[in-house]
């Protein structure tokens, strides 16, 4: 299970599912009583990436150890053995991390494709319905169709509102009420950001709370849009009531479920439908200002809770590890060779198969990450620092995707060993370094300090 796949999935994916159920927890609590803005709920999703953010090391003052380049840490022979064993040997595909890829790829196409046919059903049902040209305009199209339904926006470009079967049947006021709600959709261009967000909550599967964010962004939009109707066109609340009611009641033969601004939406629960009606009768008398700071309170909690837990002290105590799993040491602390010219060994030297991936040894932050701050005898390097004044090494990576400044566990992989500098074969040349003074990484491992 060790490869980049999987590390993204517990080190980010994890993180952010919890960090986003705690962004939309809070936000459904604080909007319990007034889930009539809908930007809060954007918020709330762009909150839910911060996570992501890299972390700045801020004034946390971090030596560059002084550092001699190294030349060749292994023997010749164990290094032709080794690579004799490379050459000769596959190296393995990791099918856990092609299936999950792959997976989520087919899942995701699969719904987008669903969405797609879902969206030429409607277009189709556009295209049917009979057009009412007396209340067209050249950006506003409406029109009846044959279905019963509730009335809803469509469209990109030119905006289409499909009135249901039953349309005609209501009365002159409930009829005007029926398109001044569709026309406030358009106005608010709530028809695109609808469509948005489900393909959004579709990319975003994998995160269960973009969907319930997205069923609370409609609540949201339908609040506002019945508050925006009345005040825009000086509706008659009771009125206003009364038809959505109709709609309700006479839509029942359609499924709601659509990714377009709908009167009526299959979201909304009988709950929301009572709240709608409430909201209607007396609208919230609540501040969006005191609303704002709440969220935006809520928001520097959670992160700065995230931020502790994510980041650890550069104090305290260290739990280590080997920076390969499946090696052999070739070289150990201080051993003298000839291909050293005879000079101690600074670090313990793994050999493992090319490709390998090359694990930190323990939790720390990026210092150096490439080949052009240290000696380019060193090739790719990848210097951490780690609590209690302790930095490690890694040399002659094949490669390394860790970032200057970002955080990391033990266990997490950094990089690919490989030959890159000046040696003789594939390996890892790996050092410990307290206070810039180098140790032996065998007794640090080992005490598990």
């Amino acid at each position: 299970m060790d490869s980049f796949i999987i590390q993204f999935i517990v080190n980010s994916i994890f993180p952010w599912l919890i960090f986003s159920g705690l962004v939309y927890v809070c936000s459904s609590y604080i909007t319990k009583q007034d889930n009539t803005s809908p930007g809060i709920w954007w918020s709330a999703l762009l909150a839910s990436f911060l996570p992501f953010i890299p972390l700045s090391l801020g004034t946390i003052n971090i030596p560059i150890p002084d550092l001699d380049y190294i030349s060749s840490s292994l023997q010749s022979a164990q290094i032709v053995k080794q690579a004799s064993i490379t050459h000769v040997s596959l190296q393995k595909i990791d099918l856990i991390s092609t299936a999950l890829i792959v997976g989520y790829f087919g899942f995701t196409s699969l719904k987008l494709v669903k969405l797609l046919l879902v969206w030429q059903k409607l277009k189709s049902l556009t295209r049917s319905s009979e057009l009412i040209n007396e209340l067209s305009t050249s950006k506003v199209k409406i029109g009846i169709s044959s279905q019963n339904h509730s009335p809803f926006v469509i469209g990109i470009t030119t905006a289409y509102v499909v009135l249901p079967d039953y349309f005609s049947s209501l009365n002159k006021d409930q009829q005007s009420i029926l398109i001044q709600h569709e026309l406030t959709h358009i106005t608010n261009k709530d028809h695109i950001t609808i469509l948005l967000w489900r393909v959004l909550s579709i990319v975003l599967w994998i995160n269960p709370f973009v969907k319930k964010m997205e069923w609370q962004f409609i609540r949201a939009m339908e609040h506002r849009c019945d508050r925006h109707t009345i005040c825009r066109f000086s509706l008659n609340k009771h009125d206003y009531a009364k038809a959505l009611l109709q709609s309700l009641k006479k839509s029942i033969q359609f499924s709601n479920n659509n990714p377009v601004a709908q009167f009526s939406s299959a979201v909304l629960c009988a709950d929301d439908y009572k709240a709608r009606l409430s909201n209607i009768a007396s609208p919230s008398s609540k501040s969006k200002l005191a609303l704002t700071f709440k969220f935006s309170l809520m928001i520097l909690v959670i992160f700065s809770l995230h931020t502790f837990l994510k980041d650890p002290a550069m104090t305290g105590k260290l739990t280590w590890q080997h920076p390969l799993n499946s090696h052999t040491i070739s070289s150990t602390f201080r051993s003298i060779s000839k291909v050293r010219d005879y000079k101690p060994h600074q670090g313990i030297d793994y050999v493992a198969q090319r490709g390998s991936p090359v694990l930190s040894a323990a939790d720390g932050v990026i210092v150096i990450s490439g080949n052009k701050t240290l000696h380019s005898n060193y090739g790719n390097t990848v210097l951490i620092q780690h609590k209690s004044g302790y930095q490690t090494l890694y040399a002659h990576l094949e490669s390394s995707d860790a970032k200057v400044g970002s955080w990391v566990k033990a266990g997490q992989v950094i990089g690919i060993i490989g030959d890159t500098g000046k040696t003789t074969g594939v390996h890892l040349h790996f050092e410990v370094i307290k206070d810039n003074q180098r140790v032996d990484p065998s007794l640090v491992i080992v005490t598990k300090s």
